[in-house]
């Protein structure tokens, strides 16, 4: 029996329905239309520290706070196919949880125990922005591109919403279904790709 793709969705704000999560909610809905089996972490529900001093050279790192819940949602992370990071853009960067969790990835993604499995996920990002110019998602995107590359996965696209209320983007039928369609589009290119692996 083939196993089913697994996608995580990482709530990066620490609002709950809020506009992300909602977003989130709809690409886990297309991508169970596809097959796929899913799952949602509210990161501002875990103890998470900021980074500590660790070694130059990613290799060697070391992580000197891994007392705290970052091991349990590296678990989870490192467990999933595909990867949704879900986050407003708040002062120019995603969320302070979402960014504390890239951060102490650090420690990781380089290591000999761990770097196999960064490897060949597809990753998604969905946000949220207050100001009505649509480039502002890009303070999520481009570094998002970058960090994939970085962890040799595939980025699978994005969905950005100007919206500022609560709640509001589901007053916005066109985000919501674009959200779907990425969610059932992720799942089978990731699946495709691993079968032509």
């Amino acid at each position: 029996m083939t196993k089913k793709t697994g996608v995580l969705a990482l709530i990066g704000s620490p609002r709950k329905q809020g506009n992300t999560d909602i977003m989130a909610d709809e690409f886990l809905e297309g991508a169970r239309t596809a097959g796929a089996n899913t799952s949602k972490v509210y990161l501002d529900d875990y103890h998470v520290r900021p980074i500590a001093e660790v070694a130059d050279n990613s290799r060697q790192r070391d992580d000197p706070r891994r007392d705290d819940d970052f091991p349990l949602l590296l678990e989870r992370f490192l467990s999933a196919d595909i990867v949704v990071w879900s986050t407003p853009v708040y002062w120019q960067g995603p969320s302070a949880q979402m960014k504390c969790f890239l951060d102490r990835m650090s420690s990781y993604f380089n290591h000999p125990d761990y770097v196999k499995r960064f490897k060949d996920k597809g990753h998604i990002v969905v946000c949220a922005f207050g100001r009505p110019e649509s480039e502002h998602g890009d303070w999520i995107t481009r570094p998002m591109k970058i960090t994939v590359e970085v962890l040799h996965g595939t980025y699978l696209g994005d969905v950005c919403a100007s919206v500022y209320q609560k709640g509001k983007v589901r007053q916005m039928p066109e985000i919501l279904e674009a959200c779907r369609k990425l969610g059932t589009d992720a799942v089978i290119a990731i699946r495709e790709q691993r079968g032509s692996q």
